[in-house]
């Protein structure tokens, strides 16, 4: 029997899920809540299986916090040596610190038949050790963590915000609003836009009852770039808009380059490339008086999207070997991985699709390395239509569909709709015209929510061409 402390849920249900991947059969029992007898739940769960593993999860549900001696621990410190008769496997017991002391304090017959502790706590993880933690608040650092320290750095700063409290002390809290920013940054680029969203109402409610304009205007932002995610692309102007509205009051230069580059975005999807241009032109200039480097790279290759969709092709395929090489410079895996993505892009457009498909492998396995869903489901659904294209149907099928799985969970729904367009072709392919029709209406719907005037007239001429056929 062994316990496993880990005080952030997000980080323990992703270490069960990679321990699952490689060991089949294990067994999880999630304690329910006011359970008093774990060993009888675990016994109803298993009845005669006999597992490689058992895992028992979520005991704090049986841990009141009114309750000095909850039975569950009575019972389980009674029930030791029962395990080991029941069970001829390893029991694992995941919990948070709180709860594995209690246990060691509290039941200490219990506790001597434990062979092993992992501990899944940094040293670091404390509020006051946060506040030296440079680290902290950089935000091209966390970009650059593969998705298994990702994982981890949530852990950390969920813990140290724990630790902070609910009202943190008036010299921590500029160091909670630090921590509350990265952590919706990591949250975003790991597809979870809920937890992102979260975490920046909380930052957004702290900064504004300390009349903290700065943090303000960068949470309207970031509320901005989650709702433009999700494709609600009013709410998301009107996000930008604000924080363009605090910063000019502020004088903030570097965050009114930021908000035009952000609304620049938001006119490249609505299909206004002039007014887009005009606004990211606006910004590149700020950034590079600035010497802003990792600033002007984004430019750049959001002017590549301009001139790609206008067919400039040439200008276009400049102004992503210019994010190239600012990104190397940089070592910005994230930017590189859009950079390639685009230049893929590129080479399908002009009908090289091996070239298309080694630059999008190439922007996929880093995509994969750095954790990011979004740009994990983008690829796919790019090397899905390769496939479509050089007439291997299944193969695209499937690239669009794990596209489309990746891109429902956090609610993106450009990406969603761009999926239910791949996958119409691919039923128009095979002569499943009906099909075809559902998935293209299904398209058409959320492109029409989002407002993507080019989707929407080259979806509904599909749709049309159907009618007539």
């Amino acid at each position: 029997m062994s316990l496993a402390i880990c005080n952030s849920p997000a980080l323990r249900e992703y270490l069960i899920g990679k321990v699952t991947e490689q060991k089949a059969g294990i067994e999880i029992i999630q304690v329910e809540k006011n359970c008093t007898n774990l060993l009888a739940a675990a016994e109803e769960k298993l009845a005669s299986r006999k597992p490689p593993a058992v895992f028992v999860t979520e005991i704090e549900n049986a841990l009141p916090s009114d309750d000095i001696q909850p039975k569950v621990i009575g019972n389980l410190n009674a029930s030791r040596e029962l395990w080991q008769e029941r069970f001829s496997c390893p029991v694992v017991f995941w919990l948070p610190e709180y709860a594995a002391t209690m246990l060691q304090r509290d039941a200490l017959d219990f506790a001597s038949w434990i062979s092993h502790i992992f501990e899944f706590v940094s040293e670091q993880a404390t509020a006051m050790a946060g506040t030296v933690d440079a680290y902290a608040g950089d935000i091209m650092s966390a970009g650059r963590l593969d998705a298994d320290q990702k994982r981890f750095r949530i852990a950390e700063l969920e813990q140290r915000i724990e630790d902070a409290g609910d009202t943190p002390k008036p010299k921590l809290s500029r160091h909670v609003l630090t921590w509350l920013s990265e952590l919706a940054y990591i949250y975003q680029a790991i597809g979870d836009l809920d937890k992102a969203e979260e975490n920046i109402l909380r930052s957004l409610k702290m900064a504004e009852k300390f009349e903290l304009q700065e943090v303000t205007s960068r949470d309207y932002c970031n509320l901005g770039i989650i709702y433009q995610t999700r494709g609600d692309l009013d709410k998301a102007e009107q996000m930008h808009t604000r924080a363009l509205e605090i910063d000019e009051k502020l004088g903030w230069i570097e965050g009114i380059a930021t908000q035009y580059s952000n609304l620049g975005l938001i006119h490249i999807i609505r299909g206004d490339l002039d007014k887009a241009e005009q606004m990211i032109s606006k910004a590149l200039e700020i950034d590079e008086k600035l010497g802003r480097l990792d600033r002007t790279a984004n430019h750049y290759a959001k002017l590549g999207v301009i001139y790609g969709r206008r067919n400039e092709l040439d200008g276009a395929e400049e102004m992503f070997h210019k994010a190239v090489g600012i990104d190397s410079k940089l070592g910005r895996l994230d930017g590189l991985a859009s950079a390639y993505g685009s230049l893929g892009v590129i080479s399908q457009t002009r009908g090289d699709l091996d070239k298309a498909e080694q630059m999008y492998n190439k922007s996929l396995c880093i995509h994969e390395k750095l954790g990011q869903a979004g740009g994990v489901a983008d690829q796919c659904g790019n090397l899905g239509t390769i496939y479509l294209m050089r007439g291997n149907l299944d193969k695209a099928e499937q690239m669009f569909r794990k596209s489309l799985e990746i891109n429902e969970k956090p609610g993106r729904s450009e990406g969603m709709a761009n999926q239910y367009g791949n996958l119409g072709l691919t039923y128009r392919s095979r002569g499943e015209v009906e099909k075809a029709r559902e998935y293209w209406e299904r398209a058409l719907g959320l492109y029409e929510r989002i407002g993507m005037r080019p989707e929407i007239e080259k979806v509904q001429r599909w749709i049309d061409e159907l009618k007539e056929a």
